[in-house]
Order: C-alpha cells, then sequence, then structure tokens
C-alpha cells in the first residue's frame, strides 16, 4: 500500500480554513514554502503549513501539489506563528493574514530567488590613463575618482547617486579594463559614527536608562514634545543595537516622513538599510525585503507593511508618530501595526520604543497599568519651548483665500522678518462645495454619499472616497440656469489666493494632489531646507514629523469642522493634530508662533489648547473615556457588510447578529445594529454594521469563541461581504 505525506497550506481566500493536498515526492519539505496547487479548474499558490503521515479522508481523492515554487521557504518559523497570532486575535482568514506577510511581488507564483548586488572597483590601472579621462571624459573621470575614495566599492545605488545616467559610463569604463565587478553578498557595513549632536542631559538620561534594557522584551515609550529630540535617541539606540550584530525596524506613518529621516540615517550609518513604502514598485520592495532577509542591510525603514520585514537577529523596532492612524490597516487584513509589532516583539525577547508629542490614549492607558515604560521629554535642545498656541476668533472677519485680517498681519511679519509659514487646511482640491442657487442642486457622487470636490487645474468634479470624475457642467443640470457657484476652500484654491498676494513669495503646496511618491515630495521641500522665505501649504501630510529649523509660524484654517464630530474620538485627533501642527514652527534658533482660526474660542477643546499641556488634556479625555466606557478601557468589535442593495447588507448582519445571540452571555454585552453605516453607499456599495462594546475582554473573546466557527460558514460574496474589525478605531 502506498506511503503518502499530507500538508495542509494557506491560500489567500476569504476563507477561514487550511486546505489539505498530497505531498508524493519524496524531497524533504519546509514550513513557509510557496507551492503551485490544482484549485477549482485552475491553479494558486499556497504556504505550506504542516506535514502529517496520516488523513481523515481518503488519501485517492486528496488532490497532490503540481509543484513547489520556492527552493527556500519565504516565512520563517517567526513570521509563521506571528501570523497564526494575527489571524487567531484579529480573526482575519489565515491564508490571507500569512499573504499579507510577504511582499507585493511574491504574493503570486514568482519565484523567490535571492537577489546579489553586483559592487564596483577600481583596478589597479594606470593613473595617467584615468586623469586623460578628466579632460576627455569628465563623467568616466568622477566615476573613478569617487571608486579611488572607496576601496570597497559602490554598488548600483551608490553610483546612481554621483550621476543618475551611470551605467554607459560604467560600461565604457569598464571596456578599457579601468573598473570591473564582482557579486557583493556580504553586509553592507555601518560608517564609522561621525561627530554626533551632544545630548541633552534629558536625551542622556533616557538613552542610560533604555540601553541596559535592550537585551529584552519591553515596550518604552518616547512621550516627548515637538522637536524634544526623539528621533536623536532612537538614532543612539539603533547604533548600540548595530554594534551588537543585531538588526532594527523603524516605521513611520507617512511616506513623506521618510525623506529628511532618510538623510539622518544615511549620515550616520551609510549605506546600510533598506527602505520599502506604498511609493515604491513591488519590486523595489522586494528588494529592500531581500537585502534585509539576508542582513545585507542592517535597517529596514518604512511604514506600515515593513513590519513583516524577516530577519534572522532582528534587536530593535522602533515606531514614530505612533499616535498614528496610518498605521491601522482598515481594509483587506484588519490590524494596527503598532499592537502587531509589540506582539512581535515580546515573541522575539526584544525591546520596542515607541515615540510622539502627542501619544496614543491606549499608550498612555498602558503607561497608566505599568505595562509601558514611559519616558518623558520636557525640554527642546534649542532654546526655544514650543510656541503657544494663539486662537483668533473669526466669527465676524471677513475672509479672503480662508484666511482673517489677523492672520495675514502675523504671516505678513513673519515673512518680513525672513521667516517660512506654514499654512494647515485639511482639505484638498478647490472647493469642496458646487451648487444652484436656483434649485439648490448640488454636485454629488454617482458612486458615494459625498459631495464632489472642485480640482479647477483640471477643471473636473472628483470624488475624494472612490475617484469618480465629471467635468464641470456650465449649467445647472437640474433647472438649467447658467451659474453655477462654489463654496469653501481647499489647498489649491488657498495656493493661489495667497500666489496673488505674495507674489515674490514661494508658495510651497503639499497635498496628494501634488505629491505622488517620495521624491515629489522631496524636490517640492528643497525651498524650506534653504531657510529662505516661503509659505508651505497642505494637508496632513505636512502636520507630524517634519523638522524645518527655519518655520517661525504655523497657521491652522478651519480647525472647527472636528469640533462636533459624532466619533468619540474627534477631540483626541483634533488635538493632536493641532498641536503637531503647532509644534513645527520655533525648531531653529528663532522663537515660533502658533495661531488657530476659530468660530468657537470658548468651546471646552479650544480653552484646554490654550491653558493645559497634552498630557493635561490626554488625563482628562481618558477620565471621559473610563466613565462612558470607551476604549482605551472598552474593547469595540465592529461586523462590518456591503452589498449591491443595503437592504443585502442589513440582512447579512443579522443573520450575523443571530448567531451571536445564541451565545448564553451575549446580553451582557453592548450592541449597535445592525445600521447603516454613517457614508451609507461608498464605491457603489452600500455598508452596514453591526458594533459590540464591553470593558470586559474575556467575556467579548469568550461570546466570539463560541459563535465564530458558525459565523465563518457565512459566506462572504460579491453580492453581500461582510468582515470583522477587532480593536476598532470608531464606532
Amino acid at each position: 500500500m502506498p506511503q503518502y505525506r499530507f500538508a495542509s497550506f494557506a491560500i489567500a481566500l476569504p476563507l477561514y480554513r487550511v486546505f489539505e493536498y498530497r505531498i508524493d515526492e519524496a524531497a524533504p519539505v519546509i514550513a513557509g514554502t510557496r507551492y503551485r496547487l490544482p484549485f477549482g479548474q485552475g491553479t494558486r499558490s499556497g504556504i505550506l503549513l504542516e506535514v502529517s503521515d496520516h488523513s481523515d479522508f481518503d488519501a485517492a481523492k486528496i488532490k497532490v501539489v503540481r509543484e513547489r515554487i520556492d527552493l527556500e521557504p519565504v516565512l520563517g518559523g517567526h513570521m509563521l506563528a506571528l501570523a497564526k497570532w494575527m489571524s487567531e486575535y484579529y480573526l482575519q482568514p489565515p491564508g490571507d493574514v500569512l499573504f499579507q506577510c510577504l511582499p507585493g511581488y511574491l504574493r503570486g507564483a514568482r519565484a523567490y530567488q535571492p537577489l546579489r548586488v553586483k559592487r564596483w572597483r577600481l583596478l589597479a590601472a594606470d593613473a595617467e590613463a584615468i586623469s586623460v579621462l578628466q579632460r576627455t571624459s569628465p563623467r568616466q573621470f568622477e566615476i573613478c575618482q569617487a571608486l579611488k575614495c572607496e576601496p570597497a566599492g559602490l554598488t548600483a545605488v551608490g553610483l546612481k547617486r554621483i550621476n543618475p545616467g551611470w551605467h554607459p559610463v560604467v560600461k565604457a569604463l569598464e571596456g578599457k579594463h579601468l573598473i570591473g565587478w564582482e557579486w557583493d553578498d556580504k553586509p553592507t557595513p555601518a560608517v564609522d559614527a561621525p561627530v554626533m549632536p551632544q545630548l541633552s542631559a534629558e536625551q542622556d538620561a533616557i538613552v542610560s536608562a533604555i540601553e541596559p534594557r535592550l537585551q529584552q522584551f519591553a515596550v518604552h515609550l518616547l512621550d516627548g514634545i515637538t522637536g524634544s529630540g526623539k528621533t536623536e535617541i532612537f538614532l543612539r539606540l539603533i547604533r548600540s543595537c548595530l554594534e551588537r550584530g543585531r538588526q532594527v525596524i523603524y516605521l513611520v506613518p507617512e511616506i513623506g516622513l521618510t525623506n529628511q529621516l532618510l538623510e539622518r540615517v544615511r549620515q550616520r550609518f551609510g549605506e546600510c538599510f533598506a527602505i520599502s513604502h506604498s511609493g515604491l514598485t513591488e519590486y523595489q520592495r522586494f528588494q529592500a525585503w531581500d537585502r534585509f532577509r539576508r542582513a545585507e542591510a542592517s535597517i529596514m525603514l518604512g511604514t506600515r507593511s515593513s513590519l513583516f520585514s524577516q530577519c534572522d537577529d532582528l534587536g530593535l523596532i522602533i515606531i514614530d508618530e505612533e499616535h498614528d492612524h496610518s498605521y491601522r490597516q482598515e481594509d483587506g487584513v484588519r490590524y494596527h501595526a503598532r499592537d502587531v509589532a509589540i506582539k512581535r516583539a515580546q515573541m522575539l525577547d526584544i525591546p520596542i520604543v515607541l515615540g510622539s508629542a502627542t501619544p496614543s490614549l491606549e499608550s498612555i492607558a498602558n503607561c497608566e497599568r505599568s505595562t509601558f515604560f514611559r519616558y518623558r521629554m520636557d525640554h527642546r535642545p534649542t532654546r526655544f519651548d514650543p510656541p503657544s498656541i494663539q486662537l483668533i476668533d473669526v466669527r465676524n472677519s471677513r475672509f479672503d483665500f480662508g484666511c482673517a485680517a489677523q492672520t495675514f498681519a502675523r504671516i505678513d511679519a513673519h515673512l518680513q522678518d525672513s521667516g517660512q509659514v506654514l499654512v494647515y487646511l485639511n482639505r484638498r482640491g478647490f472647493a469642496p462645495i458646487v451648487m444652484c442657487h436656483e434649485c439648490n442642486w448640488q454636485a454629488q457622487c454617482r458612486n458615494c454619499d459625498a459631495r464632489l470636490t472642485l480640482h479647477q487645474s483640471q477643471q473636473a468634479l472628483l470624488c475624494h472616497h472612490c475617484g469618480y470624475s465629471e467635468a464641470v457642467p456650465e449649467a445647472c443640470p437640474e433647472c438649467g440656469h447658467g451659474e453655477i457657484k462654489h463654496y469653501g476652500i481647499g489647498t489649491e484654491q488657498l495656493q493661489q489666493g495667497l500666489t496673488q498676494r505674495y507674489p515674490d513669495t514661494p508658495v510651497l503646496r503639499v497635498d496628494r494632489d501634488v505629491i505622488s511618491s517620495r521624491e515629489a515630495l522631496k524636490s517640492r521641500l528643497e525651498q524650506l531646507q534653504s531657510g529662505a522665505p516661503c509659505i508651505l501649504i497642505g494637508t496632513q501630510m505636512i502636520a507630524k514629523g517634519h523638522d524645518y529649523p527655519a518655520i517661525t509660524l504655523s497657521v491652522v484654517l478651519d480647525a472647527d469642522q472636528a469640533l462636533f464630530s459624532a466619533s468619540y474620538r474627534a477631540s483626541e485627533r483634533l488635538t493632536q493634530t493641532l498641536l503637531q501642527v503647532c509644534g513645527r514652527s520655533g525648531r531653529g534658533d528663532r522663537a515660533g508662533e502658533a495661531i488657530v482660526q476659530t468660530r468657537f474660542p470658548e468651546h471646552p477643546l479650544m480653552q484646554a489648547l490654550l491653558r493645559r499641556s497634552y498630557r493635561q488634556i490626554a488625563d482628562e479625555l481618558l477620565q471621559e473615556r473610563r466613565l462612558l466606557g470607551f476604549p482605551p478601557y472598552a474593547r469595540v468589535v465592529i461586523f462590518r457588510s456591503d452589498a449591491q442593495e443595503l437592504q443585502q447588507a442589513l440582512s447579512k448582519l443579522e443573520t450575523i447578529k443571530t448567531l451571536l445571540q445564541q451565545s448564553p452571555r451575549f446580553q451582557q454585552l453592548s450592541t449597535i445594529g445592525p445600521i447603516p453605516a454613517l457614508m451609507t453607499r461608498r464605491i457603489g456599495r452600500y455598508r452596514a454594521q453591526l458594533s459590540l462594546l464591553t470593558t470586559d475582554h474575556r467575556l467579548l473573546r469568550a461570546v466570539l469563541a463560541s459563535a465564530m466557527p458558525a459565523i465563518q460558514e457565512i459566506p462572504s460574496t460579491p453580492r453581500a461581504s461582510w468582515n470583522i474589525d477587532i480593536d476598532a478605531y470608531d464606532l
């Protein structure tokens, strides 16, 4: 009787199960390797989880794997364990979670082959032949001189930095036998430390407190005011980690934050880092993943998904701006990168360092429970403290391009004093409302319950939720009236207005309409780095992490839009945003100023910003959350459904609720719904939600544990799909 081996595989499908196949080949098999599997009428890629000599099914009826895709595992044992935890904690399909841990380049059927990098070196050649190049071919001479200064040689990355069109130049030098290359299979060494800035007493005390704990798991929170020097502490801790031969993952919330940080890391550690973010191609991100996996790069610098970078000797995880909502993935596999990073650090018994000027209430609550170590940083290394916020009451003001007269007066003063000005407006486009006064028609998206935004530069009306666009009508589509008006202001109109008012001053705009990559942002911000007077306007992209010492004035327009939000997190988010934006000014050798336009200066939150620090406001918000039974003192789980019709979505959730009610302890939970979502129709589909809320985490997990096996059998179809969001960010 033939002897078979049976293997379970995870396939990237929204199904809460793994799939069993037969492996007939005698070759050794290793968990974490991808195979090509027969599935339905075609094939799919699957990740091998485990192998057994027994099966509960008829061996003759079990399909046989087609072929092995990888010669070595693409997921190591630790990543398999982390993915298993994520699947169980967030109640996400195991196949989706496992493939989430791979770079996009490997989520199909491409075979994983470790990349090898060429390194060019100057050959022992006649110095006279090289000197002739200075006259005959300056570009070739430039490359030779650079290689002469780098006995270890240069990779393509280094050559490109010298000459973007380096390839034909190098080919010519190879033909002249002046330079040659070899495969570089060695890690990129860190450079000798340059003269490092002197730490303040506060910074030195924190580094001294954390360094003895770098050999074991602990969560360290740097709670420091804007400009207090948190990044310098991160760099010192990275240095300590690299000196012990360990690797580091350094996460930032936005690709825009990688520009300045990249230069600081390069100056401090040379080229021993890899970078990964959504602005790169899948292949570029795979290259970064592979370099880090092979330990050619000691530091992985990137956004949320970089957390899943693999290596054999990870020694430290850093999460900058840990409060930022960008660390939550809201579609596909739902998880919070900060929380998964903490779990990964715990599993590896390594430290994790979080940093923020406005820590999340969840992290502050963990400090109160003594779960995290908390280090307060109350001073800037410069001689100026962060500016206090000044409110400008605009209830009876006349506006030009969204700015009141008092605001223009302060901008004028700072520009005349050779300062730089930051103007924050969290609304892109030219105008958010386009309407007809005769019949009250408004431009609405055909696919979403949202207004279309006027983008004048494109002469189009755009939906910021689904991307739908249409031409600006010449007359009202409803009544035919010939005068269509727009109301409100976006960053496009603000830039146009400020350019008219300050024709001799550069006005730079940073939002997703004009910034499509990290390089685009870098070029846009070069004027700021020069220190010359200019105005920077933008959305959330400029609200966090940037350090431009010449900014002396921060201005916040239309801060009131979040004051009366239905979200219980609105006060926390608004406070964080305002303090982050205002903290961009006064970070150099000149004092800064921060002003906030508001129609509600007497609002309790606005008054709190005038009189209290973030920590005091956060303590008050935590007291409110505790009294109301909201996170972080409660857990929220939301079942969501989207369908072709609203009733289909509600019906799907009613079925889920019925199964939950079969748990004897379900009545102890607070429930909301099923109800339509706040934005009911989005991207052409109707959305609804069912929320579960409780202060008893064990109760919630018990109810879910009893009900989820039946719930997971409910099909998620194109007609009506469903998903679950554990530790949902909002209700």
